[in-house]
């Protein structure tokens, strides 16, 4: 028995190795081989509308209510893919790892490590010898922090992305401001009630702190360190998501990185049983998309030669007797719970070449966008990844 699990082990392991190895050869043939001009002028940014968003409140909404700008000013200019399917556990690292390298990722749900395949940013980097600032990872937890790198062979740290998280506070901190926020509702006033969100706020910034673990360079450092006091000392919003917008628009104009990616999160909200919070993350993350399909149409670096893809990471349960419906998007220790409302989500497709105004219907996996975006960049996935880059221009 145990010299069978030993070459089972050792079987996987040769496997492993072999297609690492083949990677490896891929990876090289593409970094010597010329590409067009045009290829590497082009610009890849994934948009996830993260934290479990239901289709119903999406793009199946007839009133598209949660989501104006995504259903009147981005779907008819771009390709819909309505029946994106998520196959493995509905958890929100296992979804964002999967759609940064096209293999489902994490199905140990050991996300302290990086992921195990190749991720779109470490096979730009590496074929195209690109310098650190030219991938960047905007992540709403620090529960998504690997997913910018892997452990693949000739990959890691020094061909990942540069992953900013948002500031967090101190448990003090938060009962605080919980308490203020409730003793001025106890009061009735609404005037009260502004002034303790102010404190609020004010205390937020002054007790926060920042993450700097995933940053590759001096140069990304001294650009996080600035953004990060410039956030400290204004009056705006304290929004995780508002902060992972407004950095990477700041990215974009500073650094003009070739593959970017932000994870908006936010939606999670919905844990806490709230429908009237849940609907307005769906609201921000679509104003929030929105500004980063802006900010590509308007940049010289970006404008006429980005690809934009939108999806959500998972979606959330139906409703159901017995069910946790919005609430929750199933027990992923189980399995339990994750029916339709979790696994169907949607891809939006916009930019240079992708049909306009046209849906397409039949299941594609949540896998398929790595593939996708590479494609776009006149790149590979890594062997293994499934399936092969969507159509987009017919």
């Amino acid at each position: 028995m145990k010299r069978r699990a030993f070459l089972r082990r050792a079987i996987r392991a040769g496997a492993a190795a072999a297609a690492g190895a083949a990677w490896v050869g891929a990876c090289a043939r593409q970094a010597s081989t010329p590409s067009p001009p045009t290829w590497r002028r082009r610009k890849l940014l994934i948009v996830q509308f993260g934290g479990g968003t239901r289709s119903t409140e999406a793009i199946d909404d007839p009133g598209h209510r949660w989501v104006p700008h995504l259903w009147n000013d981005l779907v008819p200019r771009g390709t819909l893919f309505t029946n994106v399917r998520v196959d493995g556990p509905v958890v929100h690292p296992n979804s964002t790892g999967s759609i940064m390298t096209g293999h489902w990722e994490y199905g140990d749900l050991d996300w302290s490590r990086p992921v195990a395949h190749p991720t779109v940013f470490e096979i730009y980097r590496k074929a195209r010898r690109a310098r650190d600032v030219d991938a960047w990872a905007f992540v709403y937890a620090s529960i998504l922090a690997k997913t910018a790198e892997s452990l693949a062979p000739g990959c890691g740290a020094a061909f990942a992305a540069n992953v900013v998280e948002p500031p967090t506070i101190p448990r003090a901190a938060a009962e605080a401001m919980d308490r203020r926020m409730a003793h001025a509702a106890a009061l009735g006033s609404p005037e009260a009630e502004l002034e303790a969100a102010a404190e609020s706020a004010r205390l937020a910034r002054a007790s926060s702190r920042i993450s700097r673990q995933g940053l590759r360079s001096q140069e990304a450092r001294d650009f996080l360190e600035a953004e990060y006091e410039a956030w400290r000392a204004g009056a705006g919003s304290t929004s995780h998501d508002a902060f992972l917008a407004d950095r990477a628009v700041a990215c974009m104009e500073r650094f003009a990185p070739a593959v970017l990616a932000v994870c908006f999160g936010e939606i999670d909200c919905a844990h806490y049983g709230s429908w009237t919070r849940y609907v307005e993350a769906v609201r921000r993350t679509d104003e929030l998309t929105h500004r980063l399909w802006q900010a590509a149409n308007t940049l010289p670096a970006y404008r006429g030669r980005t690809l934009m893809l939108v999806l959500p990471d998972h979606g959330r349960e139906l409703e159901r007797p017995g069910g946790w419906g919005f609430i929750h998007h199933s027990d992923f220790y189980t399995g339990e719970g994750a029916d339709e409302g979790c696994r169907r989500v949607w891809m939006l497709a916009l930019g240079p070449g992708v049909r306009p105004g046209r849906q397409v219907e039949r299941p594609v996996p949540i896998t398929a966008a790595a593939a996708t975006g590479l494609e776009y960049l006149g790149l590979e996935a890594s062997p293994g990844a499934e399936p092969s880059a969507l159509p987009l221009a017919t």
